[in-house]
This record gives structure tokens, sequence and C-alpha cells, in this order.
């Protein structure tokens, strides 16, 4: 039954699908086809034109309809119709006759006059697709784990920074979060949502070796990057592998192959992505004055600053500085500031410019390979004032050879150099630059009356010019070198047996030189005030040295059906890290930061460390005519950052394949079905969660005791932290199981999964009685859950004829979830504060907004009903809804026991979760004649974000706010009582609670890369040896729609987690208060030999 069913119906549906397919390019002339594909050509000279007549099937004997059938060389041609049959006019003895379809391998036939007989075979190609996993390749069809991959191509033509900006969307559930948008800011790379209450990231393996900074690494060097989600295809690498697992390989050259020269470039411009636009001086002063007078009774700055202020807007040929007679601005006797400065506007550059030149040379012989290259990127930053520039140099070599039948061997080296270079602030600024900016005060100049010298740089009674600071303060350098080298062997000393190994050697320097100047104001009277004259030079030195030895051997042997794969293998890897630090202060000049040449040599400290780890893995697999799979994977490791005893841990996984298309019962489906696989896998990973690489240790210091001895009281040792004798690895034992199908000659291709992720012994700290003198140590003491699943669709097809030449396109989509639950928490009393068991990790509590207070009388009454918030109201505050109708707000009864509890919290409630939720990306491309078109867009569906600071505030004290037009206008008065915001309010935050009004809604969709491409005609360039040459124009984070505060990227919302008072929640980056994200415009060509 079941057979005919299938046989019925699925003949029907593809019957329909070709149907559709052939009238598509039957009807082509209503989408631009060219017209001679369906007109006789012209009759031919000297030689007599005929019908050609035939049919084209598949190899099962099915008909293909909608198969292009064309002259070769010519825009003479058809499709076939549907039963298969196709009439080619025009067509003389001899010319060739091609005939292609998606999923079918193209073929060309010499007419010799007679109908033809065409039958197309499958192209294999995504049969034979390979995927990198742990310590070796699979066929994309064997596997049997959660495995994700996107080739090196999607990375180029792009105005990216990094590696890391390259990937964000690429690939489902690899969740990439870039703290800032700095050139040099390093990424978290998240796969599949939360694992641990200790955060972690996963492991990164560049050709098979650790890496902790992609950032050094050339995007233009990447071959392909595969991704192992689940504990069955991640198992091999064992502790550090509990957070997935990202494979990056590098470009090699190909036995046989050509010498190929490649050189690229990119040219682009960036600028920030949400910004405001500056408030001008005037109407900043008066919100001052209304939210001071509101929160005090009267205004924060004097009347006469305030309509100095006012008279300079009306005419800006007054002076911005003049000198302060009265004290009635600053200081008698000091500069006095009346300006109006668009901070945004001067602080940032309108582009910052970014070049990237890169150069390869790779090729091969039937016994070596080789490839090299060398990358150059020099970008500019977006400060205007000081300024900021990031270089980066990258060489790589890639060689093997061919000794012996037996015995290959290979050598790798990578240099990557880095420099950076920005304005030292630390000791200038209260916080940091990209934060500064927001809170500067609109009326202070950025230079004196002459125009040279800058004003405000005194930094007394609220005169900060951070434009004068940033090109004043001295500067902060950092230069990176990171040097790899590796050596491998592959003997082959038997068919089937391989033994391979790698030794892999890495030196990292970097040296940071610190230079803080003192700086000068420029008095009225021509005096100069030194600020902070404290100058100093820093210099810092890191010297790590990383080696990682792997060898393993592979037996593969093929009994008739039975298919076998047995892998065993050795790791070990140590790194040992050193720094050494000095200061010294009174520089004999200014501006030479030479330790030497200072007076006093302030600090001088050293630092190293070790850790080291050790393996041995195995994998084993077996596959029945390829239609039953079964992978066993397991790793023994130890760790140095365990105490003896606890060192060491088992991690086993095993996985099951279906591939149902095989059945003999399927059949009749294979005409729609090229593919139909089930999988389910299940293991257990451990999760090395230390900090620091000797917390098996306690630490002492030392400090003034409490009492008395010998009539003074004196200084001893004392415990400063317990040791960590009890901890030992976390468990992350992970089920999956999925489906991967093949549609319509793979054009559809489709893969799910779902998972259930179980973490326990978690670390977490625990309470100790204040007697014990010291912190409280840590243990294994919690467990979480999280559920999750990943839909990944990919459509790949042709439209024959658009305008006489053929259309290819694809269409790649992938939706994912996640969300994770605490099963084992000690938190007896349910405070809200902490976590609790049931606890959905990124829950929002808060109150429920209920309007604002409309006058006075109202005031007064919410003044006793909302009295456990605050005892003064006014109008214009924010009013409360009383959930639990007690005529009260509060966070609980204290008569009833603890306040904010499970069990007792008043009339707050969970209004929100911070998890990102349905994250998505959409991969679209085209390519039609000699252009090509790609767009990448990526976005979340749900997630709330609780915004609570000053740049989102606006209000919140003189010193702290961070006022724009936005606030000043959507700020609730008697003239605009339906507005956003409360009542402008200095010092006080009892409208600020967390609540339902201002929660934001973080759902959101960006065009995170758009590229169009032209590649020139080869007849142009072969005439001067030039194999290619393509002219590229590209963007980066073009547009987004999101729900989110208009000046906050989604980019800025970040993805990462911390135990915070409120339990674990998503942290936004740096408070808004980091380097702006940004939009990319760029072009460039790529060009071979």
């Amino acid at each position: 039954m079941l057979a005919l069913f299938l046989k019925s119906n699925f003949v029907v549906m593809l019957k329909r699908f070709r149907l559709v397919h052939a009238l598509v390019l039957l009807l082509g002339g209503s989408f631009g086809v060219n017209a001679p594909l369906f007109a006789e050509s012209l009759t031919g000279i000297g030689q007599q034109q005929e019908n050609c007549n035939g049919v084209v099937k598949d190899a099962t004997g099915e008909t293909v309809i909608g198969a292009s059938i064309i002259v070769k060389g010519t825009t003479n041609g058809t499709v076939t119709d549907l039963d298969g049959n196709f009439t080619l006019p025009g067509v003389k003895v001899g010319d060739v006759i091609q005939i292609s379809f998606i999923g079918f391998q193209t073929q060309e036939i010499k007419w010799n006059g007679k109908p033809l007989t065409v039958v197309l075979k499958e192209d294999s190609q995504a049969l034979e697709e390979v995927v990198v996993v742990g310590y070796g390749t699979q066929k994309k069809v064997n596997l049997t784990g959660a495995v994700a991959m996107t080739e090196g191509d999607m990375l180029e033509d792009r105005p990216i920074a990094n590696l890391a900006q390259g990937l964000q969307g690429a690939i489902p559930n690899l969740n990439i979060t870039m703290p800032s948008g700095n050139p040099n800011a390093t990424a978290t790379f998240n796969v599949r949502g939360i694992t641990s209450l200790n955060g972690g990231s996963a492991l990164i393996l560049v050709d098979g070796v650790e890496t902790n900074d992609i950032s050094l690494l050339n995007p233009q060097d990447i071959e392909s990057v595969s991704v192992l989600k689940d504990a069955s295809s991640a198992a091999v690498y064992g502790a550090r592998a509990a957070f997935g697992v990202v494979l990056i390989t590098t470009k090699k050259g190909k036995k046989g192959q050509k010498v190929t020269v490649n050189y690229n470039n990119n040219f682009s411009w960036s600028a920030p992505s949400r910004l405001p636009d500056g408030i001008s001086s005037d109407k900043w002063i008066d919100a001052v004055q209304l939210a001071n007078t509101n929160a005090s009774g009267s205004g924060y700055f004097s009347q006469e600053l305030v309509d100095a202020v006012h008279a300079y807007c009306q005419d800006p040929s007054r002076p911005s500085a003049f000198l302060d007679e009265t004290g009635a601005f600053t200081a008698k006797g000091q500069w006095a500031y009346a300006g109006n400065t668009d901070w945004f506007d001067e602080f940032y550059k309108s582009a910052a410019f970014m070049q990237q030149h890169n150069a390869s040379i790779q090729g091969g012989t039937d016994k070596n390979t080789y490839y090299a290259s060398i990358g150059y990127k020099g970008q500019d930053g977006l400060l205007a004032y000081g300024t900021d520039t990031y270089k980066r140099i990258n060489m790589s070599f890639n060689f093997t050879s061919q000794i012996t039948k037996w015995l290959e061997i290979g050598f790798r080296a990578k240099y990557n150099r880095s420099e950076s270079d920005e304005p030292n602030t630390q000791a200038y600024m209260g916080s940091s630059p990209y934060y500064e900016v927001y809170r500067s005060f609109p009326f202070i100049p950025i230079y004196l009356p002459d125009g040279k010298n800058f004003a405000a740089m005194e930094g007394s009674n609220f005169n900060y010019n951070y434009a004068g600071i940033l090109a004043e303060a001295g500067r902060l350098k950092n230069v990176y070198d990171d040097i790899w080298y590796t050596g491998s062997f592959n003997i082959t000393p038997l068919e089937g047996l391989s033994i391979k190994g790698d030794y892999t050697g890495n030196r990292y320097f970097r040296t940071q030189r610190e230079h803080l100047k003192t700086i000068y104001q420029l008095n009225p009277d021509g005096s100069q005030t030194a600020k902070m004259p404290t100058n100093k030079a820093g210099l810092r030195k890191y010297d790590d040295t990383y080696e990682a030895l792997n060898v393993w051997a592979e037996y593969k042997k093929q009994i008739k059906d039975h298919s076998f794969s047995i892998m065993a293998g050795y790791n070990q890897e140590r790194k040992n890290t050193s720094n050494m630090y000095g200061v010294a202060a009174n520089l004999y000049v200014n501006d030479f930061p030479i330790i030497d040449m200072a007076k006093d040599k302030e600090t001088l400290s050293e630092e190293a460390t070790v850790w080291a780890v050790q393996g041995a893995f195995f994998r084993l697999n077996y596959d029945y005519k390829g239609r039953y799979l079964v992978e066993l994977n397991g790793r023994y490791d130890g760790s140095s950052k365990y105490a003896s005893g606890s060192q060491w841990g088992f991690f086993p996984s095993a996985s099951l394949g279906w591939r149902v298309s095989e059945e003999k019962f399927f059949e009749p489906a294979r005409k729609i079905f090229d593919n139909f696989k089930l999988r389910a896998s299940v293991g257990s990973l451990g999760n090395q969660v230390t900090n620091g690489n000797f917390d098996y240790i306690g630490t002492v210091g030392s400090e003034t005791l409490n009492y008395v001895l010998s009539g003074a009281i004196p200084s001893g040792i004392t415990p400063a932290t317990l040791a960590y004798n009890n901890v030992t690895w976390e468990k992350v034992t992970t089920a999956n199981f999925g489906l991967d199908l093949g549609l319509l000659n793979n054009r559809l291709t489709a893969s799910f999964d779902y998972y259930i992720r179980y973490t326990t012994d978690m670390v977490v700290s625990k309470a100790y009685p204040n007697t014990m003198g010291t912190s409280g140590g840590k243990e294994n003491l919690a467990s979480m859950r999280t559920n999750g699943w990943e839909l990944s669709l990919n459509w790949n097809d042709r439209i024959e004829d658009v305008a006489g030449s053929p259309l290819d396109y694809n269409v790649g989509i992938g939706l994912s979830d996640s969300y994770s639950t605490i099963t084992k928490y000690d938190n007896p009393t349910g405070t809200l504060n902490d976590l609790y068991v049931g606890k959905r990790l990124g829950e929002i509590w808060g109150y429920t907004t209920d309007g604002f207070i409309m006058d006075a009388a109202e005031a007064a009454e919410q003044s006793k009903r909302q009295s456990y918030i605050s005892n003064t109201w006014i109008p214009g505050d924010i009013r409360y809804a009383d959930l639990n109708g007690d005529g009260v707000v509060n966070e609980g009864d204290s008569e009833k026991g603890p306040i904010n509890t499970l069990s007792n919290h008043g009339d707050k409630s969970i209004i929100g979760n911070e998890t990102p939720r349905y994250r998505f990306n959409i991969n679209l491309g085209l390519s039609w004649k000699n252009f090509d078109v790609r767009a990448l867009f990526e976005g979340v569906l749900k997630r709330d974000l609780w915004l609570g600071n000053e740049v989102f505030w606006g209000f919140s004290g003189v010193w702290n706010s961070a006022i724009n037009d936005y606030h000043v206008d959507n700020s609730w008065s008697e003239d605009n009582p339906n507005a956003y915001y409360p009542v402008p309010l200095f010092n006080s935050d009892r409208s600020r609670k967390t609540q339902t009004k201002y929660l934001q809604n973080a759902s959101y969709i960006r065009l995170r890369d758009l590229t169009i491409g032209y590649t020139l005609p080869k007849k142009w360039l072969e005439p001067v040896g030039i194999s290619q040459l393509k002219i590229f124009f590209s963007g980066q984070n073009l547009w987004e729609a999101t729900g989110l505060y208009k000046y906050v990227d989604p980019d800025m919302t970040g993805n990462t987690y911390q135990k915070s008072s409120d339990g674990m929640v998503g942290t936004l980056n740096s408070d808004m208060k980091s380097y702006p994200f940004c939009r990319s415009y760029s072009f460039g060509i790529n060009l071979t030999f």
C-alpha cells in the first residue's frame, strides 16, 4: 500500500512541479526571455538546415520536462515539453546539441541528422560533498551528528574588518557577538545558546589548532568553516568542546593544479549606524534647568549662563569663550563658555577609510602542493580628534610533498602582525570616550577664540572638552606579533590505513606602550594651567608560548556492503604565558614617553602562569550499503587546572543514522526525494570552567588585623580565597534528533535538528560563615536544561533562458531557537535577585505600568500608594499597577516573610525575557551572464530588553545625563500628557523601575551584506594573460528594522549573559558606552592570472 501511495502521489507531484518549471521557461518571453530561442534561426548558407527532434529522459526512464536544448555557441534553443519531447529548428548536421537541466550533468551530442534519445545522468556532486569534522572529513550524506559548514567564498569581496564579522549570520545557531565596533575588538562565539551559568565560548580551531583571537586571521585565507554542534560531533575534542567547536580550514594548493596567482583589494568607508543628532545648547540647558527644578526646586546653572547660551544661539557671532569677570559662569578670572557644539558631529568623522590588499599564489605538481599569501589591512578609526588607527599584516605558507608512495609530509607557517594606535584617556575620563560624547555639555566650545588652543581643558566646574583631551592626553599603542608553524606527516603503510601527526608551535608577543601626557589650559591672562601634572610612561610586555602535538591513525575497510572506519589518537597541549609591566612618572620631557627619562619609577610587576591538557580519543564508524549508519566517539581528557584526583574525565557519545531514501520501499518517492535521512545522537562533554590555572590552590594576603598585640595593631597573613578543592568538570549531556532531506535533484535541501542539553555539576559560589574571614569557595552545585531546535532550507535552481542567458539563483533560510531552565540551585527562599529552580534564563521581573500621574492631587495620593518606592511623586511621574489589589505597590508583604521572592513578590511579575528567540538568516544569490548579486539578512524574531541606563533615559543627573532632542521632545508635560518618557527629573529613579512601558522590543532584521559583482568577459582578458577580473561593490549593515530605542544598534544589545542582581540577564554591550557599530560601503577588484 505504501509503495502504491508513494508512486501515485509523488509522481503526480513531480509532474506538476516540472509542468510549472516548464511553463516558466516556455512563457519566458513574459520574463524577458530572448525571442530567438523560440523562433527559427536564419537560413544557413551553403548547407541545409533541418529540424532536430528528440526526447530527454532520466536514468529511470522518466521523461524530463523543461530541459534546455540549445545549439552550442548560438542562441538557437528550446525546452522539452510535458512529455520530454523537443523540436529544434534550424539545425545543421554536425552541429553540437547541448542538453542541460538542474540536478543533472550537462551533455553535448553532435547531431547526425537522426532523432535523438538523450538519457541525463544525475550530478552526484551532492552525494560526494565532504564536510570537515574532528580529525578528518566525512561525506555529508553519511553524517550522523549535527554539523554545519560554509565555504570561504562567502567571505570574499566584502569590507569586513575581521573574520568574525564575515561569519555573522552565515551558519544557523552560530551566534557571534562583537563587544563593540572597534576594529581591534575580539568576538565571542556561541553555539546553540547558553551552555553554563559560567558562560564560555566555542572552541575555535584553525587547521586543527586552538586559537583565541581570530581577529588576527586574514579572511581571504579561509577555505571553509565547519561548526560541530552536538556532543557526538564534538566528542573527540572532549573537555573544551561543551560550547561547540568551530573548525576553520585555511587554503592550500591541490595536486596537478596549474600555477594560479590572485590579487584582490577592497576600499571602504564606514560611518556610525545609529547615533543621535546633537541637541542645541539652549534647548539642552533649558531641559537641565527643568529636570533639576523638578528634583530640588531650582535650576542647576546660573541665570547668567542660561541667558548667555540663549544669546549665543540667537547670534552665533558672539564669542563662545570669554573672561568670567563676576564668577557667575565658572570662576572669577577663568574662561566662561556659552557656545553651541554638536558633539556627535565634532567627535566622529563623517566616514572612516579602510583599505585591504591580498595576494596569493597556489598550485601543485603530481607530488607537491603549495599555497602562499600576503595580506594588508589599514583602517582608520572614527575619532576626529586624537584619531585612532589599526593595521594588520598577514603572511601564510602551506606546503605538502609526497616523498614516497606511503609518506607525505607538510609544513604550514603563519605570521600575523597587527598594530593599534589610539588616544590614552584612562586617567582623564570617568568612562570611555564613546560614552563621554553623550554627556558632553553642548555649550562648551572646541576651541578658544584664537581657534588654535582648546577650550575647557581645565576640567573644573563642569568644563570638559573631550575632543581636546583626546587630542592632547597621549597615546596607547599595541603591537601584536603572532607566529605559527606546523610540521605534519601522513603515512599510508597499507591500503586503508593512514597514520597522521602534526606538531604546532606558537609564539605570541604583545607590546603595549602607554603615554599619559600633562595637558595644559591657556588662561585668559596668557598663562597656562597644568591638568593632572603627573605625566607617565608605561610599558607592558607579553610573551606566550604554545605547543600542540597530535598523533592519530585511521583505518577504513570495505567488506562487500559493509563499511568500517576506526580512528584513534592522542593530543597534548601546553601554554606558558608571562607579562611584565612597568610605569614611571614625572617625565623630564612631556612628549617623550620613555621610562628611563622619568624621575620616579612607580610600578614594576611580573606575572607568569601555565596550563596543559592531555587526551586520548577515538571514533568508530560503520555503515551498511550507505543506508544504516553508526558512529561512536569518546575522549579521555585531563587538565592541569584541577586538583589531583579531579583532573581526568571520560566523555563518550554515540549516534545513529538511517538513510530511508536507500530503502527499496522508498523507490517510488525517489523521483522527488534524493536523500531522506534520520539522525539521532547522545553524548556527554566536560566543561572546564575555572577562571585561573591554579584555583585549586588557596591564596593568602596581608592586611591590618583587628586586635591589639603588644600595644599595637599588627599586620598579618590572612586567607584571601579558599581553594576550589572540590571542583571538577561540569558535565554537558546532549541528545540530538535530526532529519536531512534532498528533493528535486537536490535543488531543495533541508535539515532539522531538535536537541535537549543537560548541564549538571555547574560551578557556583557557596556561602560560608562570616567568621571564616575569607570569601567563599565554589563547588559543583547547580544544574540546567536547554531545549532548542534549528532548521535550514536551501533552494538552488536555474532559469535556463533570461534574455538569452541562464540565470542561476539560490535562496537559503536558517531558523533556530533555544531556551534554558534552571533545574537545580540552592536558593531556599526563592529570592528573585538570584537564580531559582524553574527559572527561565533571561526572565525579567518588573512592575506593570498604569500610565502617568496627571495632577497634584493624584501625586499626593500616589505618595501613599507608592510609598514603598518613594515618598515623593509629582505630575508626570509613572503610576504603577496594583496587581494584587492590596492598595499599595510594592515587592511583597514583609509580614508574610521575605519579600521579592517567588511566593511573596507583591506587584511584580514576569514581564519579558532577554533570551534571543527565533534567530534567523536569509541568504540570497543570483548570477546572470557576468553579473552576480549576493545578499545576507540576519535577525531575531523575539526578544525583550531592559535598557536601564542614562543613555536611554536621558535625564539622570547633570553629570550623567545623555540628553538629546528625542528625550526632550518626548517627555511628559502638561502640554504633552501622552508623551513616551516621564517628566524630566534628576537624581531619582522612581519612575524608572523595571516596568512594562519601557521594556524594549529587541527583535530586528538587518541587511548584513549586499555585494554586486561584474566579471569581465574572458575575450577581453585572455590577450593580456588574465584569467579573471571581477569588479565588485559591497555594503555591510546597510539597513535594519527594529523595535529598539532609535539610537541603539541591534548589534549593541549583546548576546552574552551574566549573573546579576536580577539573576541571569542579557548584557547590553558596555551599557551603550562602547565604540559605535558602523555601516560600510566599499568597492574593489579580484584579479586572477
